[in-house]
């Protein structure tokens, strides 16, 4: 009965949390604590920005909206973007500063049964920076490779037969075949196995990347957001600069007209698919960075008094503007290209079956419409385009040093998410975050070899396609869940009073008590339903046909990535049941009068003492 008063007592009064409470807020004064800070207020807005502006924005974002509609993609994805990723963006961002932890000691505060949710973040992390320095470690790849006087993806490579002599030279079968952007990157860059079945060992090059990549990646976080919030500065602005760069030199290109135009065009019928629907909300999830952790991370180094609710609509606008500003620019330069093919196709067509053969067989929207995405956008379409421009070595170089940019600014997130995690918890509270940062850099790296290998760019793709969408959304719907429900909504909004000085608006109120994960479980439900009903494939480089075709995943494939998906997941509902079991213990002890309650631990969130 005591106990009861006591809860209570602490929900309708101040709660003391990490070492301070909300009566030190009140009177306007900061925490006396030893936790690092930003320089200022600019420099957690550039983490954030870089941390969700990523390569997805100019990868992934362009080959959605003209897949899904063209401009008529925007109204499904704005309405995602306010009904899911800003609340749960704002979400996140106020724990963070509220609690001043990682996500994992977090959520252990807002209550010791909802810590796997936490910890489903670090692992979601953990996945995801596992993969995506392999994106770094190409980009080192094709930057090194700008270096030289001819591209070595404008050409294909040439040998001497047997019995010819020296200056007699032709082009590799398989390259002639193809193209030579194709072969470049196929077996120049992954020198790919043709099977995922065929490990073909470690490929020595790329693995050497990968080895740059994170001796990079590491003097930029060694020391935490005292090193990396520098860095910042630079990896969060300079993919501005390049794209702009970019915009004016497709805007002087001839037909960069004819791919804005398919970009902005709307098809309204495309909006009674679901999959549209669908791909809108998976991409606002993987574009803002939710359900990872990294903002809780983010935000935790933020001064107490911060208006978290305007930080988060800011960076998510920027996010999205972005997005649209790289899909510009893409469509600008694939609409040259896809010009220049129809033209082509054109004039080959005309001269051996007539003009009106020539307009039947060729058509303009078929060649914007087969640019892909992801790796296959950046490092085999635009190599292609760029081995055009002039000069290409300097169009080549920026290009790819902005996207090695936009990757580091993904894993600083992500890492950091990593990074803080480690240094809150009480067993590694005493080593040097050099010492970390070095540990966690060198055992990802040994992971990388599984994407290193020949067969790796098959592990990458189907990593990069199925391994994030259930497990961010999992874990989303657990973070709307556990606050509105364990740690409480008036709670949780009174604590943004405090930070902020005034309550949240009513909308967000209605999106985290409702909209939001009502709409996060329609889309979960049918990212399942989804996949159950589609034969998930992946593109093997067949040698003898010179090009990727689609092979159904092998039975083992889907097995380990089903472990993949489930590992960040299954912590939730075990730490639930670990906590239950232990918040049961003490129950039986004190109504046998065997509990002191001296020292009790929180429990849902609040400190007894």
């Amino acid at each position: 009965m005591s106990e009861a008063k006591n809860l209570e007592a602490n929900n309708d009064n101040s709660i003391q949390l990490n070492g301070f409470s909300d009566k030190v807020a009140e009177v306007g004064e900061e925490p006396q604590e030893d936790r690092l800070r930003w320089d200022n207020k600019v420099q957690f807005i550039l983490a954030t920005i870089g941390f969700a502006v990523g390569l997805g924005n100019v990868w992934r974002f362009p080959y959605l909206v003209q897949k899904n509609g063209g401009g008529a993609f925007l109204i499904p994805y704005f309405i995602m973007l306010v009904i899911e990723g800003i609340p749960i963006f704002y979400l996140e961002l106020a724990i963070g500063q509220r609690l001043r932890n990682g996500p994992v000691e977090s959520w252990n505060l807002v209550s010791p049964k909802w810590k796997g949710v936490g910890i489903a973040g670090l692992l979601t992390s953990i996945v995801a920076s596992s993969y995506y320095i392999i994106i770094i470690a190409y980009c080192l790849f094709f930057l090194f490779s700008s270096f030289q006087v001819v591209l070595p993806w404008s050409q294909c490579p040439t040998y001497t037969p047997a019995g010819q002599p020296s200056n007699v030279t032709i082009p590799v079968g398989e390259c002639a075949n193809s193209s030579p952007v194709l072969y470049f990157f196929f077996r120049e860059v992954n020198n790919v196995s043709e099977s995922i079945d065929e490990s073909g060992g470690l490929y020595w090059k790329l693995t050497l990347c990968l080895l740059g990549g994170w001796i990079i990646i590491y003097f930029s976080i060694l020391k935490g957001i005292k090193s990396s919030g520098k860095v910042i500065y630079f990896t969060a602005t300079f993919p501005y600069l390049v794209l702009f760069i970019f915009m004016i030199r497709g805007f002087t290109l001839s037909g960069f007209q004819n791919g804005l135009l398919h970009l902005v065009t709307p098809r309204f019928e495309k909006l009674g698919s679901p999959i549209v629907w669908l791909d809108a909300a998976t991409q606002i999830f993987y574009s803002l960075g939710v359900g990872f952790g990294s903002l809780i991370a983010f935000a935790s180094y933020n001064p107490i008094k911060n208006r978290c609710g305007r930080d988060a609509v800011t960076v998510s606008l920027v996010n999205c503007g972005t997005s649209i500003f790289a899909s510009v620019v893409v469509f600008s330069v694939l609409g040259h290209m896809a010009t220049n093919r129809y033209d082509a196709c054109i004039s080959a067509t005309n001269a051996t079956l007539g003009m009106e053969a020539a307009l039947n067989k060729c058509d303009l929207a078929t060649f914007l419409e087969n640019v892909g995405s992801g790796p296959g956008l950046v490092f085999i379409v635009f190599a292609e385009i760029i081995a055009g421009f002039s000069p290409p070595q300097f169009w080549s170089i920026i290009f790819y040093f902005m996207l090695l940019t936009l990757g580091i600014d993904s894993i600083f997130g992500a890492l950091e998410t990593i990074l803080t995690t480690l240094v809150d918890s009480p067993y590694f509270k005493n080593i040097r975050k050099e010492l970390l940062a070095a540990g966690i850099c060198f055992c990802l790296f040994l992971f990388g070899f599984v994407f290193t290998q020949r067969s790796g760019l098959y592990f990458l793709e189907v990593f990069d396609a199925i391994s994030l969408p259930i497990p961010l959304l999992v874990v989303a719907l657990s973070e709307v869940i556990g606050i509105v429900h364990v740690y409480g909504m008036k709670r949780f909004c009174d604590d943004i009073e405090c930070m902020t000085g005034t309550q949240p608006l009513m909308y967000w109120k209605i999106c985290w008590y409702l909209i939001t994960p009502v709409s996060i479980i329609v889309v979960l439900i049918s990212t399942i339903i989804q996949w159950l009903q589609t034969t998930l494939k992946y593109s093997a480089w067949n040698k003898a046909l010179a090009r990727p075709i689609g092979v159904p995943y092998p039975g083992w494939l889907s097995a380990m990535m089903a472990c993949v998906i489930l590992l960040p997941i299954v912590g939730i509902p075990i730490v639930a049941l670990v906590e239950w079991f232990k918040t049961k213990e003490i129950t039986l002890h004190e109504i046998d009068g065997e509990y002191c309650g001296e020292t009790r631990k929180q429990e849902n969130g609040i400190s007894k003492n």
